[in-house]
């Protein structure tokens, strides 16, 4: 096998890489064919090698005959001097054996110039005849170019006869007489005047070379290029003979004028005036730059009309080239490389034309149109015409699309914050006033809107980037968006935050609903949840792998900044529930509560604002804010030990489990029975501990610690403190072989298993003991058993 099938890929690394992810597919592979490929290629590397012996002793080979082949070249070069040496003194010397030499050379002279001076009056003679005979075949010509039938190669031929015949008329004539080159003149003037008539027709010609090859006309075109290549060719033949006239006349300078002047009549074929250098081959190209430039600048503004219609022009300009590949680049000579000229000139017409349109400024879809046509452009040029993006140039909107990609950035960025300004401004003035009850959705959630108006404007955007497909600028978007969540996300806390406290703390200055507006934005920020959610999955679908990660990265964010506010909303409701409570819970353990049912208020409280979230909240919402009024509600009877209360042994014990299991089965009407169960299993411990005898205190604290980890000792010290049944000898020693045994919790062990104890407000389980204990006493129980 040859090595150059062995090894197509000119980065012999990569393809290296790429045959042994071939090869090796599977993690077994390196087990079980291993080996075998190591043979295989140990087998592949002797042949290449041996292959490569062998073309290096080729090469040599080769390079020794060419050595040899010059060497005989040089001997071969010497003996043609010496044979040409001889020949031309064999000339000279035959001169002396022809008598009359000079005589017979002027004969021979005066014969030569008779024949070309009959030839010469012949033409004359026949040069009004011949020109009426042009002139009537340049207007049958005219005629005949709407079919599509005429000769240009004949009409050519013989205006180019005409011509010739004119420039060695006025040569032969110049050289003796000026007054009949004055007369020559005057009857070969309408000669300049067909000429520039056939060149006039001739660019009309091919002017009109894409409609003759729309009507199959191609003949004409060749015959075209044809006329083109035979003035070319004239031009070429006068270049070197004014090159050679030049090089007589620097040479007469030095002496050698006699020797040039024979050099210079050997190149010519007997005087003649000067021909004008045509150009034609130059024209012609000028003439496609100018005929394709028209083209695509009527295109763009008649059939685009602007950047909104400048899509239209992938395909206009991939079908002018597909007919010219097809059609008219074939009618060309090889040596043109006519269609990369065809190429290059459409692209820069087409960013001429570009670049005019963006000049001015642009809006945030004018440039997303933009930025998709580009990237539509160069596809379609590779996939249809096999055009890479490198071999366009110069680049489309001159390489600026990252730099306009940051200005819609920045446009829809600037348009995104002011229009949610303008929203957020009217819905926190709304929640703020509560002037209404809050609308209400078909399935009787409360609700604001605001997250329909909010995700219009972001669908928007997003939308147009997808459909632009700028993957990088759409993940772009989505970040900065989440960065104006972040600040929408902060106004709506605090203004839960402020709203809530003045609802606590002054409750009769503030307007009423506050309850139901906050389910409402609760609700709302669910619904923009599962919005960013849908685009998430939708949209994210269509990007590539490349990019889909990020862009699910970035929505995933967006969730979880409403989700946040979400969560403060049911946290707001939890606070204000717990705010009503406070009387009740700042009782526990107080004499009131040993006299006095306390927990049936706290019931029918719970009753009523849970009847409205069951109702009115989201769902998932409403599992999320019993599970937190549950927590609350156990928390409360725990942080209420700091209080100044006392534990009555038998009488404490017997009265918390009397309400534990009324409180079970409130929550378990609206809560999973093991949920329940679960949380308000760290009371029952705590009657567990009030209700321990002395003996046994020692091993029920840590029977409980293994279950929860993170349960205060000083929680355990504050309610053995405050039981009535401990003397303080006997308190002491107990606490003493508690903290003994303390000793080796650590804050990072705790921290691993954290439960509902980690909540507690009054007893940190990783601060300070001492410190706990000793502000126990003094700690003022808040609105949910926490701190104030």
């Amino acid at each position: 096998m040859p090595l150059s099938e062995m090894v197509p890929d000119v980065n012999a690394r990569q393809y290296a890489v790429q045959r042994l992810a071939k090869l090796l597919r599977h993690p077994d592979d390196l087990v079980y064919k291993a080996d075998e490929v190591r043979r295989k290629l140990a087998q592949e590397k002797l042949l290449i090698d041996a292959q490569l012996n062998t073309d290096v002793r080729r090469q040599f080979d080769d390079v020794q005959e060419g050595l040899e082949l010059l060497y005989s070249t040089k001997g071969q070069i010497v003996k043609v001097k010496t044979d040409m040496q001889k020949v031309d003194q064999l000339c000279t010397s035959a001169q002396s054996y022809l008598t009359n030499f000079d005589r017979i050379q002027k004969i021979s002279i005066a014969n030569r110039n008779f024949v070309r001076a009959n030839e010469f009056y012949k033409q004359f003679s026949e040069f009004n005849e011949q020109y009426a005979h042009v002139k009537e075949m340049m207007a049958n010509a005219k005629a005949d170019l709407e079919q599509g039938d005429l000769n240009l190669l004949r009409l050519h031929y013989f205006l180019y006869k005409l011509e010739d015949f004119r420039n060695r008329a006025l040569g032969f004539a110049g050289v003796n007489d000026a007054d009949a080159e004055q007369t020559l003149s005057q009857m070969f003037g309408g000669i300049d005047g067909l000429v520039r008539e056939f060149e006039a027709f001739l660019w009309h010609v091919a002017e009109g070379m894409y409609d003759l090859a729309l009507r199959s006309r191609t003949n004409v075109i060749v015959q075209l290029l044809k006329v083109v290549e035979t003035e070319e060719a004239a031009d070429k033949a006068q270049e070197r003979e004014n090159e050679g006239a030049g090089l007589a006349r620097r040479q007469s300078l030095f002496g050698n004028s006699d020797k040039l002047s024979m050099a210079s009549s050997s190149m010519t074929r007997g005087p003649r005036k000067e021909r004008k250098l045509k150009g034609y081959k130059q024209k012609l190209l000028n003439l496609l730059h100018e005929f394709i430039d028209k083209r695509v600048s009527e295109f763009f503004k008649n059939e685009a009309k602007g950047i909104d219609g400048i899509t239209e022009v992938t395909g206009f300009i991939v079908d002018e080239l597909t007919f010219a590949a097809d059609v008219v680049a074939p009618a060309f000579p090889a040596k043109y490389f006519i269609f990369d000229l065809l190429v290059n000139e459409y692209h820069q017409s087409v960013v001429k034309n570009a670049n005019e349109l963006v000049s001015g400024d642009l809006g945030g879809g004018e440039i997303l149109t933009l930025l998709r046509w580009v990237r539509e452009y160069n596809v379609a040029m590779r996939k249809e015409l096999g055009i890479q993006k490198d071999q366009l140039k110069p680049a489309l909107l001159e390489g600026r699309e990252d730099q306009l990609a940051q200005e819609y950035l920045d446009i829809a960025v600037s348009k995104i914050r002011e229009w949610i300004k303008n929203l957020m401004t009217t819905e926190c003035d709304t929640f703020a006033k509560r002037l209404d009850a809050p609308s209400m959705g078909e399935d009787g959630l409360y609700v604001t809107g605001g997250s329909i108006y909010l995700f219009e404007i972001i669908n928007q955007n997003i939308e147009l980037v997808t459909e632009a497909q700028r993957a990088k600028l759409l993940c772009d978007l989505m970040a900065e968006c989440n960065k104006v969540f972040q600040d929408v996300s902060k106004q709506w806390r605090d203004l839960l935050e402020g709203e809530k406290t003045k609802q606590i703390e002054t409750p009769e200055s503030v307007a009423e609903g506050l309850v139901d507006y906050t389910m409402a934005l609760a609700n709302e920020q669910i619904r923009s949840v599962v919005q960013a959610e849908t685009i998430r999955d939708e949209t994210g679908e269509r990007l590539t792998r490349s990019h889909q990660e990020r862009f699910k990265s970035e929505l995933s964010q967006t969730m979880d900044i409403f989700m946040n506010v979400a969560e403060a909303a049911t946290q707001t409701l939890a606070d204000i529930v717990f705010s009503d409570l406070r009387p009740i819970t700042s009782a526990l353990y107080t004499p009131e509560w040993y006299q006095d049912d306390l927990l049936q208020p706290v019931i029918e409280t719970l009753k009523d604002y849970c009847q409205d979230f069951q109702d009115h909240l989201d769902k998932y919402l409403y599992k999320r804010l019993m599970q937190d009024l549950l927590s609350r509600f156990a928390l409360s009877y725990i942080d209420a030990v700091a209080g100044k209360v006392k534990f009555h042994k038998g009488k404490t014990t017997e009265k918390l489990s009397l309400e534990m299991h009324r409180a079970s089965k409130f929550f378990k009407e609206h809560m999973d029975a093991g949920a329940v169960s679960d949380t308000l299993n760290v009371v029952r411990i705590l009657v567990s501990v009030v209700d321990s005898t002395p003996t046994m205190i020692f091993l029920e604290f840590f029977s409980v610690k293994k279950q929860y980890p993170d349960l205060p000792l000083a929680l355990v010290e504050d309610i053995l403190s405050k039981r009535d049944d401990l003397e303080k000898q006997q308190l002491k020693t107990i606490l003493e072989s508690l903290r003994q045994k303390s000793k080796g919790d650590t804050g990072s062990s705790l921290a691993k298993q954290r439960t509902l104890f980690s909540k507690l407000k009054n007893y940190p389980p990783l601060g300070n003991t001492a410190a706990a204990t000793k502000a126990g006493g003094f700690f003022k129980t808040g609105a949910f058993g926490g701190v104030e």
